[in-house]
């Protein structure tokens, strides 16, 4: 569901380029470099944000949910990996 928000306008320059309003720039982080999803949704152009992590696995952090709290994550994984090399 998209909120309504103050209305504002922009124009679009030299090869379709625009530039959003500062407002929209601050609330929402974009700044140069920074990546947008382009879709379509009911007759409109909606641009999504998206999040860039430094690690990639920055942006799994509590996405995975355990039956207990993992100490040691990397002795985890290792011995995960460990057991199906032997499986090999």
């Amino acid at each position: 569901m998209i909120l309504p928000v103050d209305s504002m306008s922009v124009v679009v320059g030299k090869e379709g380029r625009l530039s959003l309003p500062k407002q929209l720039r601050e609330r929402y982080n974009v700044r140069e470099g920074s990546r947008l999803i382009i879709r379509e949704h009911a007759g409109q152009i909606v641009l999504i944000p998206v999040t860039v992590y430094e690690s990639p696995t920055e942006s799994l952090h509590a996405s995975v949910r355990t039956e207990q709290p993992i100490e040691e994550p990397k002795e985890m994984a290792r011995k995960h990996i460990r057991e199906k090399l032997k499986e090999i």
